[in-house]
C-alpha cells in the first residue's frame, strides 16, 4: 500500500493503521481502519485466517471532506458517523475493501464456522 513521509523526514509510514479485537463467545470481529490519506481511498484485501468470512458486513464509518471541520455547541451533527451493512463476496479467507480517504472505518463480521 501506498505510504507517506512525515514532514521533518524520518520513516516512511503505511497510510492504513489496523487493529483488530474478536469476541469468542459471539465469533465477532472488529477490524478497525483509519485511512490517514488525504488524497486516497484504499482497495484493500482483508484476510482472515479462522472462520468462514460473512458475505454481509456491518460497517461504521466516520470521515468529512474538512479535516477542519468541529463540532460547536449547538451545531453537533457537521460529523457524523455513518452506519451501513455491505455485501462483500469473499474469495478464499478474504474479500476486497475500499477504506475512504481520511476515515475511520470499523467493520463487524460474524463469522461462521
Amino acid at each position: 500500500s501506498p505510504e507517506y513521509q512525515p514532514s521533518g523526514g524520518g520513516r516512511t509510514i503505511g497510510y492504513l493503521d489496523v487493529s483488530t479485537t474478536f469476541d469468542p463467545k459471539t465469533r465477532t470481529v472488529f477490524l478497525n481502519v483509519l485511512n490517514r490519506s488525504q488524497k486516497l481511498d484504499m482497495a484493500t484485501k482483508v484476510e482472515n485466517v479462522e472462520g468462514r468470512i460473512p458475505a454481509v458486513v456491518d460497517v461504521w464509518e466516520l470521515n468529512h471532506p474538512d479535516l477542519k471541520t468541529t463540532h460547536t455547541f449547538g451545531s453537533d451533527n457537521k460529523v457524523r458517523p455513518v452506519l451501513k451493512t455491505v455485501n462483500v463476496a469473499p474469495a478464499g479467507n478474504g474479500f476486497t475493501y475500499v477504506f475512504p480517504k481520511q476515515s475511520l472505518t470499523i467493520l463487524r463480521m460474524k463469522l461462521g464456522q
